[in-house]
């Protein structure tokens, strides 16, 4: 019988330190051709301008075996409901049978922070940072929090378009994790002299300028993720050290690379190395103390399978959930 977890108690289940663990365990099996992970498709809805994402993956070294059905509909903030929906089905690798059925959403906020984490492990200098965070949401949120784990987080600066957001960011995390929180106005005054950067938003165009980084900055990039829409721009593509978490998923759908890429700015050999490369150590990810490094995650099944398998095993040792017969 499977077992049934909700969005709050995949929440409780979760712990962000385990999460880097387990993601970049993952994304090391990938790279080295220990999964199986099909590109994900996507299913347009556009009489109700929404779409569906389908995302299987088997890890081979973890053996875990599951998929993501997520949906993706920009008007649900006006019925009440989040723009982004999922679920997540974790199943038995030697029988295929159905071991978990649990909410999606909570966990895809806290597996691509956690990827963002274990790149910022590994490519980000050492010593204290001032981490910039571009966007309001809930990989704002999430991201602030994977980045204290891996990082001597001594300040943070965020900027939202919104910035009554900006200032919720701001006042509900500020006594939670210690950490002053400067609510700015624009994107440049958060990132110049940051850092780290964590860009988080739905742009769909370049919201930072190369010049904009000093030197040794590292950024991690995870709002965009369709061909046309991108955070940054040509030239800081171009000039950075460029670490992705799928060269396969990232020249099939990311605008952040094809855009430069289609103006001839970048060649595929630009994307240097993908994370799971640098994590097994067969790619060296930062080269130099003053490199800009820049993760470029569009975010890939093994890393939903990888978090769902933890989440099963917690809630295993805990007794939490509920067990049904379908």
């Amino acid at each position: 019988m499977p077992l049934i977890l909700s969005a709050a108690q995949v929440r409780e289940l979760l712990d962000m330190r385990e999460a880097i663990d387990a993601c970049a365990q993952a994304l090391a099996e990938l790279s080295a051709g220990e999964a199986v992970m099909p590109v994900r498709s996507t299913t347009a809805v556009r009489p109700h301008a929404g779409a569906m994402l389908s995302m299987p993956a088997y890890l081979g070294r973890t053996d875990a075996l599951g998929s993501k059905l997520v949906t993706v509909y920009p008007h649900n903030p006006r019925r009440g409901l989040p723009t982004i929906l999922a679920v997540v089905l974790l199943h038995d690798p030697e029988t295929g049978a159905v071991l978990a059925i649990m909410d999606g959403a909570e966990l895809t906020a806290v597996r691509t922070a956690a990827a963002s984490g274990a790149a910022t492990r590994h490519l980000a200098t050492p010593g204290p940072k001032v981490l910039a965070v571009l966007g309001a949401g809930v990989q704002a949120r999430s991201h602030l929090w994977a980045m204290r784990e891996v990082a001597q987080v001594t300040r943070c600066r965020i900027y939202s378009r919104t910035r009554a957001r900006a200032e919720a960011f701001q006042r509900d995390l500020a006594p939670r994790v210690g950490v002053p929180i400067d609510v700015v106005d624009s994107a440049e005054a958060a990132v110049r002299d940051a850092d780290l950067v964590v860009l988080a938003t739905t742009a769909v165009e370049p919201i930072v300028r190369w010049e904009w980084f000093r030197p040794g900055c590292h950024i991690n990039a995870v709002g965009s993720h369709t061909p046309t829409a991108r955070e940054l721009d040509s030239e800081t593509v171009a000039r950075a050290r460029v670490v992705v978490d799928s060269r396969e998923a990232v020249f099939a759908e990311c605008g952040d690379v094809l855009i430069p890429l289609q103006e001839g700015r970048i060649t595929r050999d630009h994307v240097a190395d993908e994370l799971g490369e640098v994590i097994e150590g067969t790619k060296p990810g930062r080269t130099h103390p003053d490199q800009v490094t820049l993760f470029k995650s569009v975010g890939v099944a093994v890393e939903d399978v990888a978090t769902a398998a933890l989440v099963y095993r917690n809630a295993r040792a805990r007794g939490l959930g509920t067990m049904v017969d379908l």
